[in-house]
């Protein structure tokens, strides 16, 4: 569209009556597109956005400044006006669903930005680490770009579980799931590797909750999406700037060995180049972006580039359970124990249920 003139009321005016397309209208985005609408057309002058988990439900509490509400899904979406509350422009956009809270605020005045905020927080107080449940982000592609929805998980400590590995495991997962871990200059990639069943998901869990004060974890539930030409949902989930400066994102790559194998340029094509960009090569210098890939491929199958000096901060194998150690665990159970009879923690569990060893069991299970 072409502008003959550039004056203040002529900006404002295109400004306010800008059209946005998208491929993936639904009704919870009409609050937000209203937000904008308003933002725009009355040229207020600071914005910001947060979010965080609440163990508040609903925004029924706040309907008595609500412009508009919509329910979809299993969340809710609103816009307030809090001019009255502030004595100044200010306008609000609330996300609530599963557990977390995302906030947009608006306002002329950039005080009153920060009085917004805080009067928000108050409204859905934060959930408290004494719940043992930690925001996820799970990321998918969707239309142009990455799409990320946020929600609380329970997991368990790194105390709770640490009984479930062998004790060769059990020392390398120490070095890494203790509070005084953080990155350094040893690489940025954690790789995680071993057969079925010895545990690897559960172990997951219990490093988000050890690492929850310094580091967020997002999940890529589509990862051959992510590396296999998507150069646009890379850079969404890479660059997103996190609400604290001072943390680190975790990437989590589950069951995704044919990324790393030794024929992966074969295999899933320039996959294993765009995961080695994001933990050391330019798109990841300077990020604070950890990329964690769980696998079931023996080490030795794996690309020897992945592997090499520097660029794994944590190499970790799950390894099953020797013999003595196995008798020992279910013997702590109260469940018979074979002799010689190893195993991977899987089945140890099913013998402590009295199962078959080989009935089949999720990967991830609870202890």
């Amino acid at each position: 569209m072409k502008m003959n003139t550039t004056t203040d009321s002529d900006l404002q005016n295109a400004a306010a009556s800008r059209i946005v397309f998208t491929d993936e209208l639904s009704f919870d985005s009409i609050a937000f597109m209203e937000f904008a609408s308003r933002f725009l057309a009355r040229g207020l002058a600071h914005t910001a956005s947060r979010h965080w988990s609440t163990t508040t439900t609903t925004l029924e509490a706040l309907l008595p400044h609500a412009v508009l509400t919509a329910r979809w899904r299993g969340h809710e979406t609103g816009l307030l006006e809090l001019d009255p509350l502030f004595g100044s422009e200010c306008l609000a956009f609330l996300w609530l669903g599963r557990g977390d809270v995302f906030t947009r605020v608006a306002a002329r005045d950039l005080p009153v930005v920060a009085e917004a905020e805080g009067w928000l927080r108050e409204q859905f107080p934060e959930r408290t680490p004494a719940d043992h449940s930690v925001p996820v982000s799970f990321w998918s592609v969707a239309g142009r770009g990455g799409y990320s929805l946020s929600r609380s998980l329970e997991v368990p400590t790194w105390a709770d579980i640490r009984s479930n590995y062998p004790e060769a495991v059990r020392a390398r997962l120490d070095e890494l799931l203790t509070a005084s871990f953080r990155p350094g200059d040893g690489g940025q990639l954690v790789l995680w590797h071993g057969e079925p069943g010895t545990g690897k998901t559960y172990a997951l869990r219990a490093l988000a909750w050890e690492w929850r004060d310094w580091c967020e974890l997002h999940y890529v539930t589509d990862p051959d999406q992510l590396f296999g030409g998507r150069t646009d949902y890379l850079l969404d989930i890479a660059l997103e700037e996190p609400d604290d400066d001072e943390k680190w994102r975790l990437l989590v790559l589950e069951d995704t060995g044919e990324l790393l194998a030794a024929d992966a340029k074969e295999r899933t094509g320039q996959g294993l180049s765009r995961l080695l960009n994001v933990v050391d090569g330019i798109i990841g210098q300077g990020l604070r972006v950890l990329v964690l890939v769980t696998t079931n491929e023996p080490l030795k199958r794996l690309h020897p580039a992945v592997a090499r000096p520097g660029r794994c901060v944590a190499k970790v194998e799950f390894l099953p359970f020797p013999a003595e150690e196995a008798a020992r665990w279910l013997d702590e159970r109260g469940a018979k124990s074979e002799l010689g009879a190893g195993g991977p923690l899987a089945d140890l569990f099913a013998r402590a249920a009295g199962k078959e060893v080989d009935t089949p069991l999720p990967i991830g299970f609870e202890a």
